[in-house]
């Protein structure tokens, strides 16, 4: 049996061919769905049926679905009237294996007529409904003949209102599905029905031209859609993960070794996720029982190598990272701790920014509080002299750049040395 070389694992790992669009993270996929959402509301604003479709790319486990799906937490506003989160329909439309999934159910219908204090009213009704109109004393026209209309199935969006119809893994459909929703990615419909108005259509999808069980998308459908791709990056996923409550152990590692995030076959943060959820119950690695069933934990989602690298970490790095609890609670032994990791021929600088990366991460959660103790013990840490000043500057930055109507920004006010570095960021 032939064995991938490590070049060719590489080459997969950081290659994006296949993947359309500029290569974003989390937060800037966000703000770039927020716009073509925007865009979409305007061409409805003047009467244009011109809303586009719009694709997120990316490899296995970066979170793109995950994604689509907090919009059901996030407020919007819509003709002048506020909605605390899109309706998000999740579409597995890779289990689609015939076009009347798309299209719904034929039926028969034939024409009814009613007179009211306004002149006649036409509905083409279902034929298995007839005698409930008839009883309402509506009236059959025989002359109309019957027709046959479609059924909209049951996960189409029919309200009005900020809404995402979220096709998942639209590329793994058969190429008959993914043939059949030019028109609907075009118009925003199908020949059986329409999307309601505030509607927007969203696509995930992997690479078509490695190793994922894809159909191909050729340019006549690749132009109908706006494109992005979303890479991963353990910053970003760390401030997620701390929010998820993964373990601590598991976000210290990905932030020291940010290019396993994506590996051979099997690891990706999907899988890291999981493993960061399964080791909460091992609440340390000193017996040898406990590293038996954490590998075996570790083993069951990642790449050998990922485990291999992870176990190592466990038993020699990760005690060396600071909590941010720790900091904030303003524990005595953690200046010499820093002293410590700074000096010596080997200074640990990559330790001490897998810190601030951690504390960044806590401080942005929303059930996190800025106050006077906890502010000044944060203070003191990052000013300490034996923290690198690119980290403090760093740091300072990222804080400066959260828009939470400046409630992250409390951490860094009324301190002399951080004010300048503000001010020179700004």
């Amino acid at each position: 049996m032939s064995t991938k070389t490590e070049k060719e694992t590489n080459e997969k790992e950081y290659s994006y061919q296949g993947c359309y669009g500029e290569k974003v993270v989390a937060s800037q996929l966000v703000t770039f769905l927020d716009d073509m959402f925007s865009v979409n509301a305007e061409a409805e604003a003047n009467g244009s049926d011109e809303r586009f479709a719009t694709c997120i790319w990316g490899h296995a486990g970066c979170g793109k679905t995950a994604i689509v799906k907090q919009y059901r937490n996030r407020p919007v506003e819509w003709h002048g009237k506020k909605y605390p989160g899109y309706k998000v329909y999740d579409v597995p439309i890779a289990q689609f294996e015939e076009m009347g999934d798309l299209h719904g159910m034929p039926a028969r219908h034939v024409l009814m007529t009613k007179q009211n204090g306004k002149g006649p009213v036409e509905r083409w009704v279902p034929e298995e409904v007839v005698q409930g109109y008839l009883a309402d004393d509506w009236k059959m026209e025989h002359r109309a003949g019957v027709k046959t209309m479609y059924a909209p199935p049951d996960w189409v969006p029919d309200e009005p209102g900020p809404s995402i119809l979220g096709l998942d893994d639209w590329n793994r459909a058969s190429i008959r599905i993914v043939k059949g929703i030019m028109q609907l990615l075009q118009n925003y419909g199908m020949v059986s029905w329409k999307l309601p108005e505030g509607c927007n259509i969203v696509l995930t999808g992997n690479p078509d031209e490695q190793d994922y069980l894809v159909t191909s998308i050729d340019s006549a459908i690749l132009t109908r859609i706006r494109s992005v791709t979303l890479r991963a990056d353990a910053k970003e996923w760390s401030v997620w993960a701390q929010a998820a409550k993964l373990d601590p152990r598991l976000i210290n590692y990905v932030l020291t070794y940010p290019e396993m995030m994506i590996g051979a076959e099997r690891t990706n943060p999907r899988t890291l996720s999981e493993v960061g959820r399964c080791i909460r119950r091992i609440p340390d690695l000193v017996s040898l029982e406990n590293q038996i069933r954490f590998k075996m934990m570790a083993s069951s989602l990642l790449d050998d190598e990922t485990v291999t690298s992870m176990m190592v970490f466990m038993e020699r790095d990760v005690e060396m990272v600071i909590e941010p609890e720790a900091i904030l609670r303003g524990e005595d032994w953690i200046e010499k701790h820093v002293r410590k990791l700074m000096s010596g021929n080997e200074k640990r600088i990559d330790v001490l920014g897998v810190t601030c990366d951690r504390l960044f991460a806590y401080i942005v959660q929303p059930d996190v509080k800025p106050e006077k103790k906890t502010i000044e013990n944060f203070q003191k840490f990052l000013c300490m002299g034996d923290v690198p000043e690119d980290l403090r500057h760093n740091l300072c930055l990222r804080i400066a750049r959260v828009r939470d109507n400046g409630k992250t920004q409390q951490w860094i006010m009324y301190n002399d040395r951080l004010k300048k570095l503000i001010m020179e960021i700004v």
